[in-house]
């Protein structure tokens, strides 16, 4: 019954503990995913649950990047382009939508659309908004379309193809069905994308970022003492006898 109860207490304090993280961390609308390297047309990024939003943040350096979505069944299909605005000026960046054999089915030309300021009140950023391949709702942003089970590939370019960017595929939120699993998807946002995608993509330090951290090693702290406390406590009792 002890060890039960034990159990517990400590399922409950680790949920508190992640509950804590999260409310002191910002939320972002997609699930954010850094490409550190670039993805080829030999070589893609696959894509997996295409229907539930993520936004893959990459840099052109010299060569497109491309995006595959393999499904056996039809989905639901989304995706918009972003630029981080870091100046006045903005960089574009224009989306294909290939089939299996590279035959181009959607394209959104970035030269020719009216870039736009966008401000991102969950991660407190501002972007460049670029164009959407997607349906349009009346709202901000466009909605998904039903799309024929098949392989696709989204390819994200430029005229240098040079440049940050954000490419959003899907639509549908997703934050986690129990509690491993939201630990699963936010440990990383929280400790790592989240402070990376401000100091590279932004090029700003913003300490907000750095909550999480802060609260993690102040917990590690008193975790410590109170271990040692219980161990210096029966120590004295042993030697009592």
């Amino acid at each position: 019954m002890q060890l039960f109860a034990d159990s517990f207490k400590f399922k409950m304090n680790l949920r508190l503990i992640f509950i804590l993280l999260l409310l002191s961390t910002p939320l972002c609308a997609h699930q954010p995913k850094l490409i550190q390297y670039s993805p080829s047309i030999d070589s893609p990024h696959n894509v997996i649950f295409p229907e539930i939003s993520k936004a893959y943040y990459g840099q052109l350096k010299g060569q497109p990047h491309y995006y595959v979505i393999r499904s056996e069944n039809d989905f639901l299909f989304y995706t918009s382009i972003l630029s981080p605005k870091v100046s006045e000026d903005y960089t574009w960046f224009s989306l294909e939508v290939l089939d299996e054999d590279q035959n181009l089915i959607y394209k959104a030309d970035g030269s020719k659309f009216n870039w736009t300021p966008w401000y991102e009140p969950y991660a407190r950023d501002w972007y460049w908004k670029g164009p959407e391949i997607g349906i349009d709702s009346g709202k901000e942003f466009q909605t998904s379309f039903s799309i024929s089970a098949g392989t696709y590939f989204i390819k994200v370019f430029n005229e240098n193809n040079i440049g940050h960017y954000s490419l959003a595929i899907g639509e549908a939120e997703f934050f986690g069905s129990n509690l491993w699993e939201q630990i699963l998807t936010w440990t990383p946002i929280i400790f790592y994308i989240g402070p990376y995608m401000d100091i590279f993509h932004w090029q700003k330090f913003d300490v907000r970022a750095f909550i999480p951290h802060i609260a993690l090693i102040v917990l590690i702290f008193i975790f410590y003492f109170i271990i040692k406390k219980i161990f210096f406590r029966k120590k004295r009792k042993y030697f009592a006898h």
